[in-house]
């Protein structure tokens, strides 16, 4: 006699690391968990970001993100673009004596947005969430798309935004002519990191933000630079710290600029600044100010390679 257990759909398993559900679980999310699940079930099989996601109903930019949470938690390691299992699933044993280790080192990854369907569910769910896409695709003057609408419930729903400060951002980018998704989306996820989540928080954000904007626009007239295209981060540092602290004129930038140029043949926003804070600890705030600053007492005698008081070697180091 011959016997047979039939297991049905249990004849196809495959195995979970169990260090996902005791310690990971809590912090992981819908599409955190899709991804992983994929991947151990088609461990034999390759496919690219954009094949999951496209199988999964999630952004190729989604899926990098959920397999680099993985990796960060060393369930995953990644080699020459191959995944392979990580450390804590190599070393059981070890897996909660490093943990707190692991989480420490952890930076913040941007929020997954919830596939069509998870999106759909809360959307079904929140009356208030209904209502504000509807104000959003108002202030935008077009209907969102799918991959719109997932950003914004990932705003509301994952990152905690109130929906007042979210129609204020929706709001803000319209103002600076960025209605795209991406920014939107990008800049929601900054507010969120930075505790924006109040009218007088977002309208101190976005005063501060039309500042530095004000700022690297005098910055940029004052140099010449009608082609420098947007600004980055330390662009707009300097803008603020040279108007808003150090509170130089369009003059004095100019002076400070073309001090940079004469003396090394090149635009550096770190030699201009170098230049700027001498003026300032001087007391320097007037173009006649700066030229007695700068002026070399007649006993002593000129460099010969540069007309300028200005320590070149000392000042090429910042760059």
């Amino acid at each position: 006699m011959s016997v047979r257990i039939n297991l049905g759909k249990w004849g196809s398993v495959f195995a979970v690391p169990s260090c996902v559900v005791d310690e990971h679980i809590k912090i992981a999310g819908v599409s955190q968990l899709k991804v992983l699940l994929f991947l151990l079930r088609n461990s034999e099989k390759t496919y690219t970001y954009k094949e999951i996601g496209d199988l999964l109903m999630l952004h190729e930019d989604d899926v990098k993100d959920c397999v680099k949470f993985w990796v960060e938690r060393e369930v995953l390691s990644e080699l020459d673009g191959e995944l392979k299992a990580g450390k804590a699933l190599e070393k059981p044993a070890e897996t909660e004596k490093k943990q707190e280790q692991v989480e420490s080192k952890i930076t913040v990854t941007r929020p997954v947005k919830p596939d069509l369907i998870t999106a759909a569910q809360i959307i079904n769910g929140d009356e208030n969430l209904r209502a504000l896409l509807a104000e959003i695709e108002a202030s935008l003057s077009k209907p969102l798309s799918s991959g719109g609408t997932s950003v914004i419930v990932m705003l509301y729903d994952t990152c905690g935004l109130p929906a007042e400060v979210i129609v204020m951002l929706v709001n803000y980018c319209v103002s600076i002519g960025k209605t795209d998704m991406r920014t939107i989306e990008r800049l929601g996820v900054k507010w969120a990191d930075s505790g924006i989540n109040s009218i007088e928080a977002a309208d101190e954000k976005i005063a501060q933000a039309k500042r530095s904007s004000e700022n690297w626009s005098r910055v940029k007239y004052a140099f010449g630079l009608s082609n420098a295209g947007s600004p980055t981060a330390k662009q707009l540092e300097y803008s603020d710290i040279w108007i808003n602290e150090w509170r130089f004129s369009d003059e004095m930038l100019r002076k400070a600029y073309e001090a940079n140029v004469d003396t090394t043949g090149k635009f550096s926003m770190p030699y201009i600044n170098k230049i700027l804070k001498r003026w300032h600890d001087a007391g320097a705030v007037a173009p006649d100010d700066a030229d007695k600053l700068e002026k070399k007492p007649e006993n002593k005698k000129v460099k010969k390679s540069s007309e300028s008081s200005y320590d070149l070697e000392e000042l090429m180091k910042i760059e």
